[in-house]
């Protein structure tokens, strides 16, 4: 059994499949086409999160408020990561409808939207590509003897 996406609630499974398409059987099939219908409905909001995370000063100064323990900083603090202010301003003004980055009078912090989407994007795909590049060491199949 190779690598599984699992996303619960609590107790509650959101979401459970392979993520090789050769190790779905009929009803996997069928939820993933049930899905991607929802998916084809939703792209706008879709294309937004991606586009919100495709800028690598975004997901440095996401990434330095959720390493930091509490999901929020000063301007100051993304100041340094940032090094320019107009990157700070794109950082709120830039997030998607949910608001994955908001200001208040604390200063800057990632919702819980934002969190999880942050989450999802980096780690889940960082961990995706580590497991394909150690069975793309392993595998040696394709070289001759």
């Amino acid at each position: 059994m190779g690598l599984r996406l699992t996303l619960h609630d609590g107790d509650r499974v959101l979401l459970d499949l392979p993520l090789s398409s050769q190790e779905w059987d009929s009803e996997t099939r069928s939820l993933v086409a049930r899905e991607l219908v929802g998916v084809e409905s939703d792209l706008d909001r879709i294309c937004e999160v991606c586009d919100f995370f495709s800028n690598k000063r975004r997901l440095q100064m996401v990434s330095h408020m959720v390493r930091e323990g509490d999901s929020s900083a000063s301007f100051t603090d993304l100041l340094r990561v940032a090094l320019n202010p107009k990157y700070i301003s794109d950082l709120v003004n830039r997030s998607p409808r949910k608001g994955f980055v908001v200001k208040d009078h604390h200063g800057y912090r990632v919702s819980p939207a934002g969190l999880g989407s942050f989450l999802l994007l980096s780690l889940g795909t960082r961990k995706l590509l580590e497991e394909q590049d150690s069975i793309n060491n392993d595998d040696k199949s394709f070289e001759e003897d």
